[in-house]
């Protein structure tokens, strides 16, 4: 239990770290833009493409703090009494960034709209570099178990410089990435190719810093090391390839797939750095186990972290859609210059975005954003687009009662399912089960994602669907859930794999059906369902080798060899 609940809190470490750190990375370029006429256009863009957003990503922070604090009270004492004083750094440049990107905008006088902008620009710097300073205490093993280490030398020390310079030139890389996009669907020539040079620039310094850093980790940080070296290898080996893919698509001027690059990148970078500090919370010493909070507690984390990611995961993307329509903060977006062919590459594919408008993928969107209608680049600049207004809003009614619903089933299923289940009984420990069988943490943290996944795809493509063809779709739905949650019951209530094994093949038949109806439909709706169908395939292959190493008649125990 205590294992999965870390793996709920790296998923906001995860989110954070893509989401925010794009937002942070977009102050860092308002500060590099340069004087008052220089920097007005590279400026406007950053304002309106982190105005809807911005807010939202801090979600994650509050989210990872609260199970922290919740769940390894231990960890959360020691790193609190520890490092302060980066933390209050943070905190407060958190706070001075939100404010001086506020009150830059509402201000007339040029002296005031200079002092916010610094405010929000230099916060935008100290804050992922205190972050990126306090993993980098953390994973040299400076932070005592007792807590009130020493509050300079736990945060100033190579490993943490170290942290804080990557942290500062990923976000940079990020919203440098996701910016070049943004200026793509607005037709600016001008911008494009100005964040399009800065991504490449800031891509590549984040490399050669990450490879002079393996001398700085092998001399400060021995286990931390050995365990990226090791390990974590595969991982920092995925992460160099697509950062390098992102590169090499900014370098050929094709914006298809470069926010999925920069993000993927960032994200596998952060889930190596987990991967190679476990199983301590503090780098060396406290594992999880030891820092866990009894189990009930645990328990009820685990239930909370499920709906909250149901709940915030759709809300998220809809407000990244919304703002991709143009239906948030419409009144700042208009379009300037044009794209000629060359810039757009072989064809129209360039374009990412909503499939219905002009397309924002903005420093907060990142990967949440979808590919979209591959019209918008090619629209001629002497078009204008139309307006979106709040009558343009209204036109559109109840498009989030679908997620609504979908969300609700899919937590139900997930209740249902986490009830039945019972990794913990003596009846499960004790069945013979293949070495590749995934660790029962794993499951929670991999079948999180897919519910969401499974919410947002339904909403989708219930909403693209009308008439009979939506009500066949809802009934597939709730069919696949059915079943999705039959399986906990049928495998651990009756304690019978064969049974789940016959479960687990329904289900497989239920999601062929699903896909090829949703594809129909929606087709990006149908690609958000393949990992959940690929999961499936996987739990229905582990069940049958459970089954066959298993196969007494009433097992109630370890097979005999």
């Amino acid at each position: 239990m205590a294992e999965l609940v870390a793996a709920f809190l790296f998923i906001g470490v995860v989110a954070y770290a893509v989401l925010g750190g794009a937002d942070f990375g977009a102050g860092f370029w308002d500060l590099l833009a340069g004087g008052a006429k220089r920097g007005r256009e590279p400026r406007h863009l950053i304002d309106v493409s982190l105005a809807p957003v911005w807010e939202a990503n801090h979600t994650w922070l509050i989210y990872c703090l609260v199970v922290l604090w919740t769940a390894f009270p231990p960890a959360f004492a020691a790193i609190t009494t520890t490092l302060y004083i980066p933390l209050v750094l943070a905190l407060l440049g958190i706070v001075l960034r939100g404010a001086g990107f506020a009150f830059r905008k509402a201000t007339v006088r040029t002296e005031e709209q200079r002092l916010y902008g610094a405010a929000f620009a230099l916060s935008s710097v100290l804050t992922p570099y205190c972050f990126g300073a306090i993993a980098g205490g953390l994973a040299s093993g400076r932070v005592p178990t007792a807590g009130n280490g020493d509050a300079i030398s736990s945060w100033v020390n190579p490993s943490s410089i170290l942290g804080g310079v990557l942290a500062v030139l990923a976000c940079s890389y990020l919203a440098a990435t996701y910016l070049t996009v943004e200026a793509l669907h607005r037709d600016d020539q001008r911008l494009y190719r100005y964040f399009r040079d800065r991504a490449i620039a800031a891509g590549a310094v984040t490399g050669a810093v990450s490879i002079a850093g393996i001398f700085v980790l092998h001399a400060d940080s021995p286990r931390l090391f050995d365990r990226l070296s090791g390990p974590a290898l595969p991982l920092v080996i995925l992460a160099a390839v697509g950062g390098l893919v992102g590169l090499a698509l900014l370098w050929a001027r094709r914006t298809v797939g470069t926010r999925v690059a920069a993000a993927g990148a960032v994200a596998v970078v952060i889930v190596g750095w987990g991967v190679a500090q476990t199983p301590y919370l503090l780098g060396t010493h406290l594992s999880i186990t030891e820092a866990a909070a009894p189990d009930t507690t645990l328990a009820v984390v685990v239930g909370v972290a499920i709906v909250a990611g149901l709940l915030i995961v759709p809300s998220l993307v809809l407000l990244f859609r919304l703002s991709s329509r143009g239906a948030v903060g419409a009144d700042d977006r208009p379009f300037r210059g044009g794209v000629t062919e060359g810039e757009r590459g072989i064809g129209e594919g360039m374009t990412e975005g909503d499939g219905s408008a002009g397309g924002k993928a903005g420093p907060g969107s990142g990967a949440a954003s979808t590919q979209g209608d591959r019209s918008t680049g090619a629209r001629s600049a002497r078009t204008p687009a139309a307006p979106v207004g709040p009558a343009t809003v209204r036109s559109r009614p109840h498009r989030w009662v679908p997620y609504a619903l979908c969300a609700g089933a899919v937590t139900a299923t997930a209740l249902a399912g986490a009830r039945a289940t019972r990794p913990d009984t003596r009846w499960y420990r004790e069945l013979n089960t293949p070495d590749w069988q995934p660790p029962p943490w794993a499951f929670g943290a991999v079948w999180t994602p897919l519910y969401a996944s499974i919410a947002v795809a339904g909403g989708r493509a219930l909403n693209a669907a009308h008439g009979p063809q939506r009500k066949a779709l809802a009934g597939e739905f709730a069919a696949n859930l059915a079943l999705n949650a039959g399986w906990s019951n049928l495998f651990f209530r009756l304690r019978s794999p064969l049974a789940g094994l016959a479960g687990t093949l329904l289900l497989d038949a239920s999601n062929v059906r699903l896909l090829a109806r949703v594809a129909r439909t929606d087709r990006k709706a149908a690609v958000a369902l393949l990992p959940y169908a690929v999961w499936c395939a996987y739990a229905t292959c582990l069940n049958a080798s459970i089954v066959t190493r298993n196969h007494e008649p009433g097992h109630r125990g370890a097979a005999k060899n």
